[in-house]
């Protein structure tokens, strides 16, 4: 993702990376202030002929393609509409003053497609276009300008704003992937590296004792020759076995397998540990965080809990994830250092909420939505109506 800089000698006036996607799902909502077009046609019905009224129907309609067509291109294309939009409300205003209210869709445009350099010269363009027709029609009186010039002033800002607020998301979506690139690359090299010392100097072994077999065989001393055919066997099913217990290891990181497996630790440290569990599949990003938490919360439990019982929950519905632990220990006060600030940091940054209750031992209980907007989203659905 792009953005060139106007400032630059570079000739693009248009702003990545709008320019090389459609805008966002547009809102054509916002066409009904477009209908104030009509106004002025109804209030003076009689003085219009059946022409007059044909041909500010036509005009409308030109408008509305030239509106849809500014928020399904890209690029240079753009200027294209936005032009038009400004010409027929400068033209139609011979035929219906009423055009003074489509000015200011031509201006959100410009604020918000294009640099800001060029933003503004379309926006004196339009500018131009209104005082222009507004003399050369004879209509240069407040109820004409007034409302056309404020319009086109706010909606350029909005417009500018818009575009701020786009880009914005961009960039935070674009920087979530390259740091799930970046986890996704340490996770690999992570297994990598695993791999390398489980079987690096277990091959190396079988390697050396084979070429040592075939030696001893040579030499006819067949009893040591067997002896270390026997070791190799033996050191094989070992590195084997040792490589299922890794890709076991690697096939439960997910939420309930590392649940399980600090379950077991807790009952190894003598505490009366329970899992329930009742989850479908969660979002990555939530699942992650669960695991965090629960590693984070239950290795406070083994180091400064007094109880003797913990109770491990998780849920999720089409609505949220649920994850509660609780132990029977007693404590008088728990200071919130960097873990649990840690914790509530996380949990924020999913929309969730952290709870923590101390009647009857100490209770962690989180709640996490999972209908939850993202960066993406936004940029795929959010409506940027005017």
């Amino acid at each position: 993702m792009t953005m060139s800089d106007p400032s630059s000698e570079n000739t693009t006036f248009y702003i990545e990376p709008i320019a090389q996607t459609s805008a966002a799902k547009w809102s054509y909502i916002s066409l009904v202030f477009s209908l104030f077009y009509f106004l002025n046609m109804i209030i003076s019905y009689d003085r219009y002929t059946a022409n007059e009224l044909a041909v500010a129907l036509i005009i409308y309609i030109a408008f509305i393609i030239a509106y849809i067509k500014a928020t399904k291109l890209t690029g240079k294309a753009v200027i294209q509409p936005v032009v038009a939009i400004i010409a027929l409300s400068a033209f139609g205003a011979s035929v219906n003053p009423g055009t003074n209210a489509l000015f200011g869709f031509a201006a959100f445009f410009s604020g918000y497609y294009f640099q800001r350099r060029f933003a503004v010269s379309l926006l004196i363009l339009n500018l131009i276009a209104q005082i222009t027709s507004a003399m050369a029609l004879d209509l240069l009186s407040p109820y004409y300008l007034g409302p056309s010039l404020a319009c086109s002033l706010s909606l350029f800002v909005y417009g500018v704003f818009s575009q701020k607020e786009y880009l914005h998301a961009c960039i935070q979506y674009k920087n979530k992937e390259q740091i799930e690139q970046l986890a996704a690359i340490a996770e690999r090299e992570r297994i990598a590296r695993d791999m390398h010392d489980l079987l690096g100097h277990s091959l190396s072994s079988i390697a050396l004792k084979s070429e040592l077999a075939e030696k001893l065989s040579i030499k006819q001393e067949y009893a040591s020759a067997q002896k270390e055919i026997a070791e190799v066997a033996d050191l094989a099913r070992k590195t084997l076995s040792e490589v299922r217990c890794a890709v076991t290891g690697l096939k439960q990181h997910g939420l309930i397998g590392v649940l399980e497996k600090l379950t077991s630790e807790l009952n190894h440290m003598a505490f009366d540990a329970k899992l329930y569990h009742d989850t479908s599949d969660l979002p990555p990003k939530v699942e992650s965080t669960l695991i965090m938490l629960s590693k984070e919360w239950i290795t406070n439990i083994l180091r400064h809990s007094n109880g003797n019982s913990v109770s491990i929950s998780v849920t999720s519905d089409n609505k949220e994830a649920k994850l509660h632990i609780g132990d029977n220990g007693q404590t008088d006060n728990i200071t919130p250092g960097n873990g649990i600030e840690g914790m509530r940091s996380r949990i924020a940054e999913l929309n969730g909420q952290l709870q923590i209750n101390q009647e009857s031992g100490v209770k962690l209980s989180v709640t996490i939505p999972l209908v939850v907007e993202s960066s993406k989203q936004f940029i795929d659905e959010e409506p940027l109506p005017l």
